[in-house]
């Protein structure tokens, strides 16, 4: 496997943080929130050492707060609140309370199969 540089931005009660870490994305969703106004990016990296980063980020829906049928003149972007989760974890099982059995289930077989990567000769 070819791991790369990551380079993740943390917002720590206003004080922004960078981590940097050696891995190889495994997984990646976006989703928008309920009400739509949101949108929740998620990211697992497997690292050298098979430990398992997850990034969870949620950010402002601009597709949505752009229709001027939603206008909200009370809108203010700094007003939605951009939780970022960042958690190092030993084993996929730990992030259950993130994702789905099934889905943590999928990767882990697919981890263990070795087959996260295929290298085609095309």
């Amino acid at each position: 496997m070819a791991y790369q540089e990551i380079t993740l931005t943390i917002n720590n009660q206003g004080i922004h943080e960078t981590k940097i870490f050696q891995g190889i994305k495994i997984y990646s969703h976006c989703q928008k929130s309920a009400n739509n106004q949101t949108k929740i990016s998620q990211r697992i990296y497997q690292t050298p050492k098979h430990n398992y980063v997850y990034y969870q980020r949620t950010d402002v829906n601009w597709n949505y707060w752009s229709d001027p049928h939603k206008y909200d003149s009370a809108f203010a972007p700094e007003d939605i609140d951009n939780q970022i989760i960042f958690k190092v974890v030993p084993q996929l099982a730990q992030l259950q309370t993130y994702l789905s059995t099934a889905l943590i289930q999928k990767l882990q077989q697919k981890v263990d199969q070795g087959t996260l990567i295929e290298k085609l000769d095309i």
